[in-house]
Order: C-alpha cells, then sequence, then structure tokens
C-alpha cells in the first residue's frame, strides 16, 4: 500500500485507513548501531511495506541489528513519505510508523505523510507539530509539508550564541530565558529538530534550582518543546550532565537566520547554598538540524565554553545570577510627580466662610519593583505659617479617594496627617509589579477672612511611609517627596500664570563698527485675581510700575545669562540692556478694569479676575554665544508685593 502527501478530511472528519503491518509501537529513537526489538519490528515493518532489506529478506542475517541495508530501507520509507530522509527514526518517523501499523478510529487524527479517508464527522482535525495544514472548498485538509521548500538542497548551519534580555532569575520565575542560539541557514531551509543543553557537572542545577527547561521561539513567544528536570529526564554525560529537548520542527529559511531560546522555571525556594551564579552550555554539536536533501547538520562547531571551571570546554553557555524570590527582595521608590502643584497663590473658594476644602498640595510617586505593592501606611508632613488653620487631610489615587486623616497640630507651625492602617485591597492602593502610581495629597484650609488674610501650606512625605509586598511583609523604601508652597487668600491678590512664558529674539545688522545688537522680548500671560477686596496696579508709567525693574529694592524682573540670575551691570564689557541699562516693562490696563483719573493705574475690582499680557523687552551688543531669559520674581500693587513666584522656573522663560 503506497501513502501520499495529502491529508483527506472534511475539515471536520473522523479519519481511518487500513493496517499494514501488527500493531507496534515505537517508542525510542532508532539509528545506526541499535539493537532490540524495536529494531526487528522496523525491519518487518519496512519489508512488509515494500522496502527491501536484502540480507534480511535472503537470509543472511536475522532481525535485530541496525545496519547500512536498514538505514537504506529508512531513508526510501522517509522520502517517499515527505518525512526528511536522514535514516534516522526520530519523532517525525516514528510517529509515521505508529500511525501506519495501527488502525485509526473514530475521532483519530491522520498523521503527516498519509492519505486517510473521512468516514463520519467529528467536530475537528488536528495538523502534526511542525506541519501546516489548510481547508479548502472541498472539504480536504491538505498539506503535511514539513516547512522545508528546498527539498534536494543540501545546506549548512551556522550556529553561534544570541543576545537575552536578563541576568539574574528569582525563585518562583517561570520560563526564564537563559541561553539563546542564533541559527543561520545556507543554500537551504533547516528543519532545526533536537537539542541537548549541558547542565554542568553538579546536580544540584535540577535538584534545587532548575524545575523544567523550554525551548522556546522568542519572535512569538512560543514554547516548541519543554522537558521536566529530574533524574530520569536528565542524564550524564562524561563528567556533566544533560537533557535533550526533541520532538519539534522549527524551521529557518534559507539565507536568514532565527533564534531560539532555553527558558527555565525555577523552584519556588531555592536553599541560601544555591543562590548563586549557576552555568549552562550548548555543546558542540549540541543542535542538530536537517536540510532539504535530508542531510543532518550540526553546530555550534569548536569554540570555547563560558567557564571552563564549570566543565564547559566547547560550543557557548552563560552564566545566570540566581537569587532569592522577588517578593523577599521587592523595593519602592518614593519620587515628586510631575504633576504636583507648583508654587502658587490661590483664593478661598468660599469667601463667606473662608474656606478651601480639597486644597492640592501634593502629588508624590509610588514605583514598585519585584513585586505587586500596596501603600499601607503614610505620614504626610504639613508645614504653614499665617492665619486660619488647616484641620482635615485626604489622599487619592487619581479620582478615587483612598483614605480621610485628622491633622495633628504639632510646633512652630508643624502638622501631620497619618493615614493608617490602608487594607490591602483598598482602592487605589495597590502598586502593581514594575509599573509607578501617583498619590495625590489634599487638604482643608478654613478662617482665612478679611482679617485672617493668608495662610502658606507645604506637605511633604516622610520616611515612615509604610509599603507592603504581596506577602503584607514592609519593603524597603527609597526616596522622600516635597511639595512646593500654596498661599491661600482670604482678601488680597492671587496671581497664576496662563500657558507658558515665550522668548524671541531679532538681530539687527552690524555697526560700521562691527557691533551687532540682539533684541529680546519675553511674553507673560499673568491672571490676577483680586479676592476679597479691590486691587490697583500702576501702569508703566507711576512712580510704582506694577510689572517693573524693582520695588523697593526688590527685584521684581531678572535676567538670566547661561541660566543664572544676572544684573545689567553683569552683561559684558559694552552690552547695553534696553534703553536705559534696565529691562523694560510693557502692559496695558485690561478691558474690566477702571483707569485712574492720570491714566498711571487702573484698578481691578473686589473678587474679579483678569488675564494681564505682559512683555520685557531688553538689547544686548555682541551676545556671542550666551544665551538669554527672564524671569518674574515679584509683582507690587496695593495689595502688597508679591514674591512666591521668586526663582520658581515656570515664571521662567526659556533661553535663548
Amino acid at each position: 500500500m503506497k501513502f501520499q502527501k495529502v491529508l483527506l478530511a472534511t475539515g471536520v472528519a473522523v479519519l481511518a485507513f487500513a493496517s499494514v503491518a501488527a500493531a507496534y509501537t515505537f517508542s525510542s529513537n532508532l539509528t545506526v548501531g541499535s539493537t532490540g526489538a524495536a529494531v526487528s519490528a522496523l525491519q518487518n515493518w519496512l519489508i512488509g511495506a515494500g522496502y527491501s532489506i536484502p540480507a534480511i529478506q535472503s537470509g543472511a542475517a536475522n532481525p535485530g541489528y541496525f545496519g547500512a541495508q536498514t538505514q537504506a530501507a529508512v531513508k526510501k520509507y522517509q522520502a517517499a513519505n515527505g518525512i526528511p530522509n536522514t535514516g534516522f527514526v526520530g519523532p517525525l518517523t516514528r510517529a509515521a510508523l505508529n500511525a501506519g501499523s495501527n488502525v485509526m478510529t473514530s475521532g483519530g487524527t491522520c498523521p503527516a505523510g498519509y492519505t486517510c479517508t473521512a468516514t463520519a464527522p467529528v467536530t475537528t482535525v488536528t495538523c502534526p507539530a511542525g506541519y501546516t495544514c489548510t481547508s479548502n472548498s472541498t472539504g480536504t485538509v491538505t498539506g503535511g509539508q514539513t516547512g522545508i521548500t528546498t527539498p534536494g538542497v543540501q545546506g549548512i548551519m551556522s550556529v553561534t550564541q544570541g543576545p537575552i534580555s536578563v541576568s539574574t532569575a528569582y525563585a518562583g520565575q517561570s520560563k526564564v530565558p537563559i541561553l539563546d542560539a542564533r541559527i543561520q541557514a545556507q543554500y537551504s531551509d533547516l528543519a532545526v529538530q533536537s537539542l541537548q543543553l549541558d547542565l554542568g557537572s553538579s546536580t544540584s542545577i535540577y535538584n534545587y534550582v532548575y524545575s523544567k527547561v523550554y525551548l522556546i521561539d522568542p519572535s512569538t513567544g512560543n514554547v516548541l518543546t519543554s522537558e521536566p528536570l529530574n533524574s530520569s529526564t536528565v542524564v550524564q554525560n562524561g563528567n556533566n550532565y544533560a537533557v535533550g529537548l526533541s520532538g519539534f520542527n522549527f524551521i529557518v529559511p534559507k539565507g536568514t537566520f532565527k533564534d531560539i531560546q532555553v527558558a527555565v522555571d525555577l523552584y519556588p525556594t531555592i536553599l541560601t547554598q544555591y543562590l548563586t551564579t549557576w552555568y549552562t552550555n550548548i555543546d558542540s554539536q549540541g543542535i542538530r538540524s536537517v536540510d532539504g536533501a535530508g542531510v543532518n547538520q550540526y553546530g555550534p562547531l569548536g569554540g570555547t565554553g563560558v567557564n571552563a571551571l564549570a566543565g564547559f570546554t566547547t560550543g557557548f553557555g552563560q552564566g545566570m545570577v540566581v537569587q532569592q524570590n522577588l517578593t523577599l527582595n521587592a523595593s519602592a521608590n518614593v519620587s515628586l510627580d510631575a504633576a504636583s502643584p507648583l508654587v502658587s497663590s490661590v483664593p478661598v473658594t468660599n469667601l463667606t466662610t473662608g474656606q478651601y476644602l480639597g486644597l492640592p498640595v501634593l502629588v508624590f510617586d509610588v514605583n514598585s519593583q519585584g513585586d505587586n505593592l500596596h501603600l499601607h501606611n503614610a505620614t504626610v508632613n504639613i508645614t504653614t505659617s499665617g492665619q486660619g488653620s488647616v484641620t482635615a487631610a485626604y489622599l487619592y489615587q487619581g479620582s478615587t479617594p483612598i483614605m480621610s486623616a485628622s491633622v495633628v497640630a504639632g510646633t512652630n507651625g508643624q502638622f501631620t496627617a497619618v493615614f493608617n492602617n490602608i487594607p490591602d485591597g483598598t482602592a487605589g492602593a495597590t502598586i502593581p509589579i514594575n509599573t509607578t502610581v501617583p498619590f495625590t495629597v489634599k487638604v482643608d484650609v478654613s478662617g482665612l477672612t478679611a482679617a485672617n488674610s493668608s495662610q502658606l501650606v507645604q506637605a511633604s512625605t516622610t520616611s515612615t511611609l509604610t509599603i507592603y509586598n504581596s506577602a503584607d511583609s514592609s519593603v524597603t523604601i527609597n526616596g522622600t517627596a516635597s511639595g512646593n508652597q500654596q498661599t491661600v487668600l482670604g482678601q488680597g491678590l492671587s496671581f497664576s500664570l496662563s500657558g507658558t512664558p515665550t522668548i524671541t529674539k531679532v538681530v539687527a545688522s552690524q555697526d560700521q563698527s562691527g557691533n551687532a545688537t540682539d533684541t529680546y522680548t519675553a511674553t507673560f500671560n499673568v491672571v490676577a485675581q483680586a479676592v476679597g477686596t479691590s486691587v490697583t496696579f500702576g501702569l508703566p508709567g507711576a512712580a510704582q510700575p506694577s510689572f517693573g525693574t524693582t520695588s523697593t529694592g526688590i527685584n521684581l524682573a531678572q535676567i538670566y545669562q547661561n541660566g543664572a540670575a544676572i544684573s545689567a551691570s553683569s552683561l559684558p564689557a559694552g552690552n547695553t540692556v534696553g534703553l536705559d541699562g534696565s529691562i523694560i516693562a510693557s502692559y496695558s490696563a485690561p478691558t474690566n478694569t477702571t483707569i485712574s483719573s492720570n491714566g498711571l493705574s487702573f484698578t481691578l475690582g473686589i473678587n474679579q479676575s483678569v488675564t494681564i499680557p505682559v512683555t520685557y523687552s531688553f538689547s544686548v551688543k555682541n551676545p556671542a554665544a550666551n544665551v538669554f531669559g527672564v524671569q518674574i520674581q515679584g509683582i507690587s500693587t496695593s495689595a502688597g508685593t508679591s514674591t512666591f513666584m521668586a526663582n520658581q522656573t515656570q515664571w521662567r522663560t526659556s533661553s535663548i
């Protein structure tokens, strides 16, 4: 009976075919030199199927020894049935022999290399591992290709060491890559079918450290094959111990390379004496593939092992540092979040009661390393000055409230809010492994009336944060976070910026002496709100303009040269800042304000707000490679001089 390389089915069919010999299950690989009952069964099967073994058929030799004639018969059988004709009876050949020597019944799967006739419908047809099968409109599953597209072409296999992304493995981890083999195919496609992993000279590596080994396609993450590591699967090979991985068919197209990775599972608990560096190796000719001509190719060739002390002398390998379970080594990093409030002044949200409830004062980040963590305790220090009081604090993750806390008064304006015993599982308190979660602290400020006009609030975390790992044990915490000062006004003038300050430069042509003059213009959109009272601003022509150079000795605007604050006199010799040696401020009275009779000031009505575009300009001769920026340091009005923005970068332009 002759078989064809076609799988016939309805796409949902039970498969059956006739026996060609007495039933025998081939369970071990066979090759030249093999002996025993399995070899006898193989020879009888081949002769019965029409593949000649003359010495046995003539009686010159008895069955049971795998010689050259048996190998030749195996090659013919493999070639006729679409199996790489290597003469080696491996997993693919055994699967075909086992399927061809038994009658398939309901629910069976047609093996590659055979014609199978459907007898009854079933729900699925499984394509053999390593093969590609497709269904067509006539209800036939076709395929059975090993993936080799270069039949009859002999190839060359080159094996080198590829990269892996980790150098440390932890107890309890699964599928940790420990070695990468980069396989290059020349002239022919290659079907990689086996790999031998050298585990070194100590049995401890598989008894106490690695529990299972995998072969993985890193491009897809698919597991090609796997083996548990124990005394049944690991064999002694000279002075070392090795495990074989087979039963897969990994195709490397000609002219390309592909990686395969060796990965391992680690025991959940590893004793301290085994927490060290463990080496594994792929020895010379430890990888076998088959080319289009059916010839076995082996690699890597020669080379020096990763560690002669581990007993590796050829091929390549790598060491992996094994450490205790990550849960026990988990840690947390605390830092200030970029969204934490900048230095600012804000009015109370309720002028009648003089309150600002839920004032954001701090956003801090917690970054988890090594485990899923959860915030258990958070102690926040709150520094205050001025009038009014801070009465309560709240902890949020995003918009999710986690816990509230009373604010306990200390000395010299120091208060403490303790968010204590946050249960595991509380919404928002979890920090998933290797992620960063922001937490927001808000406070209630009260008692700010016209008589008690302002309250300064600043919050920070301390080292008394407690963060638990998944086993509810405390982890090491690195870092703290300190928020910026918030000025809350019951009466006065609050300021903020709309958008980001900008600066431009115009380069003038050179004069007759060869001097070039650059003119810089910085623009700020200042938002002002009069809280509980009306406020008067001085215009540029006034004795004391609100936006100017100085106010009673205070620099209201500052030039920055190369990132450092300077005065006009600090500029290089021959440079001139502005027409009068200073920064020129330009702004005008916004709409919805009242201009004074002399036109030198304007008044912002009680509880009104406006945006005031302010520009500062100055000129510099021969700036060379220097760059310049402008900072607002203060604003002077009838309500006093506000300087909370001094040296705060959000009130500074970039430098050009």
